[in-house]
């Protein structure tokens, strides 16, 4: 009997290699139907049915904020309301959190103005993510970062804009900004100003129910690509560099889904169509340089960045303190994490160099190559693509380089286990090794040419 029991747990462990081996093997040859059936149509239809929630909540919160009878303190006490519910259903570790966050940073708001003055209106912000990096769980932080962001933001910029203005919004104003179910979650920033007007945003017709459908699924093709596309598309197989490609292509596309989807939320909540535009994939995947790419990412949080961190910082650290101190700002709201401080850091240095040598040579050469394309029809440089064949060579090397340079930052977001918890600056170190920290030389190499001709 123990022999025959033997002998049956062994060949279940043959039978079991087998299938294993037979399913790594179906695995490696999957045709376009078994993708569709593996994982897009679940990824599809799981996406959706998870953002039902957030989808009513935005309908629901237009519906009732553009009623004309209804009075604006009701409206605001909806938007409370709403808004800690879709908390409760989707992030509720962020709770407790950005409740404290909100109550006391009110308090401060209508401290005595000479304490908000200067570096004074980031205490509450800077309090708010020292607690969460030393005291939080990872896993909870890392779930909870991108709602408190939002938060810091919108505190930092009705602060700034209180000292220059003297104006400061009523409490249940506030409290309903910062919850806002429309984005709250997934953002984008949004000004107090546009909160206030958004339900002067009447558009009740077909074009906006057809632009709200449209930026959703937009998104949850973004989604798929970067899920199913891209790893169906470039496999294992291929060298360092296609899958590097291959991985910040993956992140960069999770990008694009949220940004489409919050897209699609400020429409379906209420909010101007002026807001709608949050990233601009085709000038990232084809970009003119790296400023295009920053600038494209994500604008409002550049136009946030460019009002309350970069202005101010060039007022009192000149062109370069200002860049430096607006990432150095970037890589605090995204948390106190060493691999998002490397990329940001490196992009910023990047950013500088590219555009101080596109600025001499096109100076030097009364070209059009700067880092920013000139206005349609309003370029002011001797030679332009139209009218000399090297103009766009030039152009097209940097958009390479610049390709080259997305490459080697975006492998670091990569879909291994330590996504959960926050990347460490061994991961970091360990994929920039591996290429040879290829772009952080080809940089270096680029400022040297810039110090030499400048």
């Amino acid at each position: 009997m123990d022999s025959m029991v033997f002998y049956d747990e062994e060949d279940d462990m043959i039978q079991d290699q087998d299938m294993d081996q037979e399913y790594e093997f179906e695995y490696e040859q999957e045709t376009i139907t078994e993708l569709y059936d593996l994982c897009l149509k679940p990824t599809f239809i799981h996406t959706a049915e998870h953002f039902i929630p957030l989808l009513a909540a935005c309908f629901l919160f237009k519906l009732i904020s553009q009623c004309s009878f209804i009075p604006h303190k009701l409206i605001h006490g909806v938007s409370i309301i709403i808004g800690f519910l879709i908390l409760r259903h989707y992030v509720p570790e962020s709770l407790h959190l950005l409740s404290i966050f909100i109550v006391t940073s009110y308090i401060y708001l209508n401290l005595p103005k000479k304490y908000r003055r200067g570096f004074g209106v980031f205490i509450p912000s800077i309090f708010i993510i020292l607690y969460c990096e030393l005291y939080l769980e990872p896993v909870s932080w890392h779930k909870i970062r991108g709602v408190l962001m939002i938060a810091v933001m919108k505190e930092i910029s009705i602060a700034i804009d209180q000292n220059e203005t003297n104006e400061k919004p009523i409490f249940w104003e506030y409290f309903g900004y910062l919850f806002c179910p429309v984005t709250s979650i997934f953002g984008p920033w949004t000004s107090f100003k546009d909160y206030a007007e958004f339900h002067r945003q009447q558009l009740w017709n077909l074009r906006w129910i057809l632009k709200t459908i449209g930026y959703f699924i937009l998104g949850l093709i973004f989604l798929n690509i970067s899920n199913c596309g891209s790893n169906w598309i470039i496999s294992e197989n291929s060298g360092k560099w296609i899958l590097a490609y291959r991985d910040a292509l993956s992140f960069r596309m999770s990008h694009y889904f949220i940004s489409s989807i919050s897209s699609s939320f400020l429409l379906l909540g209420g909010f101007s169509e002026n807001l709608i535009t949050i990233t601009k994939p085709i000038e990232i995947e084809l970009p003119r340089s790296l400023v295009q790419v920053v600038i494209s990412w994500n604008i409002p949080m550049h136009t946030w960045l460019k009002i309350y961190i970069f202005r101010p910082g060039k007022r009192e650290f000149g062109k370069f303190g200002g860049i430096l101190l607006t990432y150095l700002a970037s890589s605090l709201l995204h948390g106190l994490n060493f691999q998002l401080a490397a990329v940001l850091l490196s992009l910023g240095f990047y950013t500088y160099i590219e555009f101080q040598l596109r600025a001499v040579l096109a100076s030097t050469f009364n070209a059009c190559i700067s880092s920013k394309k000139c206005p349609k029809n309003q370029c002011q440089h001797e030679k332009n693509s139209l009218n000399c064949w090297w103009i766009m060579g030039v152009n097209i090397g940097f958009t390479a380089l610049t390709m080259f340079h997305l490459a080697y930052l975006g492998l670091m977001f990569d879909t291994s286990e330590t996504q959960e918890t926050g990347y460490n600056y061994l991961h970091t170190l360990e994929k920039w090794s591996k290429l040879g920290f290829s772009s952080h030389w080809i940089a270096f190499a680029t400022y040297c040419a810039y110090f030499l001709i400048r």
